[in-house]
């Protein structure tokens, strides 16, 4: 007879490895790992979960795992399931006045649900469908404690803005505070910005980004003091 315990322990020593190594090595737990080396097999969840979990074990230490699990199957075939017994009624047994009383009941429930079946049913309006709305999502408001840097150009060339020492949140509206949102987000790193329009700027991390307006820097970007870019 194939010694299947006794296999899988000296495989598992003769690789120099522990429980411990053997778990982490078949994600199974080590109890259930000690159980398969001492043919124990009634500690494990059931024998499906015995065949799975030898077959892994087998696997994992590069062994013949079928030969382990037709071993298996040799000692612990599987028993065909037993039919339900057959309850049969008792001789001379009548039914009592509760279980005639149920049984009309249950008669008339079913006549009731094969009379509303073949009855007709009457035909609904469809109601006029109604146009779905959807509100346009509210704005998320970024309560940041940066700089406001109000930028106003007069020359044609464009503003010209790049995040060179890493990202920058930006906040661009057109004309001044109150106009329209040009840009609102995070410049990543080595990304550029163009702006030709004259345009209010607030900066996150100003000095993350570079500011040109032609061939010209715009410089004096602070975190603490807020700074007027004029042209």
């Amino acid at each position: 007879m194939f010694d299947i315990g006794g296999s899988l322990a000296a495989a598992r020593k003769g690789q120099g490895l522990t429980l411990l190594d053997a778990e982490q090595l078949t994600c199974l737990r080590s109890r259930y790992l000690a159980a398969l080396e001492n043919d124990d097999f009634e500690q494990l969840p059931g024998r499906a979960y015995a065949r799975a979990f030898l077959r892994t074990y087998a696997d994992a230490l590069s062994l013949e795992a079928d030969r382990f699990v037709d071993e298996f199957d040799t000692r612990y075939p599987l028993l065909p399931e037993e039919p339900p017994p057959v309850l049969r009624p008792r001789r001379g047994f009548r039914p009592g006045p509760r279980l005639v009383s149920a049984g009309v009941v249950v008669a008339a429930v079913a006549a009731f649900v094969v009379w509303s079946a073949l009855s007709p049913q009457p035909k609904l309006t469809p109601a006029a469908s109604t146009p779905t709305v959807h509100a346009a999502p509210p704005r998320t408001r970024v309560a940041l404690d940066q700089p406001v840097v109000p930028v106003v150009h007069h020359h044609r060339a464009p503003l010209v803005v790049q995040a060179k020492a890493g990202p920058c949140w930006l906040l661009v509206r057109r004309g001044g505070p109150a106009g329209p949102v040009l840009f609102q987000g995070t410049l990543q790193q080595g990304r550029t910005l163009r702006f030709a329009a004259r345009v209010w700027i607030r900066l996150g991390a100003p000095w993350n980004v570079a500011l040109h307006r032609g061939s010209k820097e715009v410089g004096g970007l602070s975190a603490s003091t807020p700074v007027n870019l004029s042209a």
